[in-house]
């Protein structure tokens, strides 16, 4: 199971979504040719501030708890953690063997505009999507999501949606974090890196 990343108020963050792209080029005519493979992922780096030892001890004990990169927990965007859009009611997917970029859902509150906008993330099927077009709900409280990357795996009907602060499981991108604490027992900031993982 994944282990929750303790509260913290990062100095800094990058949360991007990097593709997994191949080129073919031709050297006598420089023309390059690109192709769309699966297998994009969330790569995150956080930084913490200085922290005195009753706030920076959480972070050994989760570091600890991670084993390096044996262990999971759950990444998420600090600048996203709440949707742009309306994002209310108690959405679910709707409709079974749903694939691509796009996921019928429902449970949403009835005929809003803007239900959820570019840029908000949510997470389904343990799976973590940013949203790439607004939408809107209907009077049903149906709409249809539009995100990257693509689903990997077919969420199944009535499967919950989470819309505040949605999340995937990422691994350390190293064993050891860079963690010295001075003799004011103060610790140096702290950066974590991380990716996405999934089988």
């Amino acid at each position: 199971m994944a282990i929750n990343l303790p509260n913290a108020d990062f100095t800094s963050s990058s949360f991007v979504l990097m593709f997994n792209t191949q080129t073919y080029g031709n050297g006598t005519t420089n023309q390059v040719q690109r192709k769309s493979t699966t297998g994009a992922k969330w790569v995150a780096t956080y930084q913490l501030a200085p922290q005195k030892r009753a706030t920076y001890a959480d972070w050994q004990a989760f570091f600890a708890l991670l084993q390096g990169r044996l262990n999971t927990f759950n990444g998420y965007d600090p600048n996203g953690v709440t949707a742009r859009g309306i994002a209310t009611g108690t959405p679910i997917v709707k409709g079974a063997s749903q694939t691509g970029n796009t996921l019928i859902t429902d449970g949403w509150t009835i005929n809003q505009t803007g239900i959820m906008k570019k840029g908000d993330y949510f997470s389904v099927n343990n799976e973590l999507k940013m949203i790439t077009a607004d939408s809107n709900s209907d009077g049903s409280g149906d709409s249809t999501l539009t995100f990257e990357p693509p689903l990997r795996n077919s969420p199944a009907d009535n499967a919950p949606l989470t819309v505040s602060t949605a999340s995937c499981e990422m691994i350390l991108l190293t064993d050891q974090v860079n963690f010295q604490v001075n003799k004011s027992m103060v610790s140096s900031p702290i950066v974590i890196q991380a990716v996405e993982v999934f089988s």
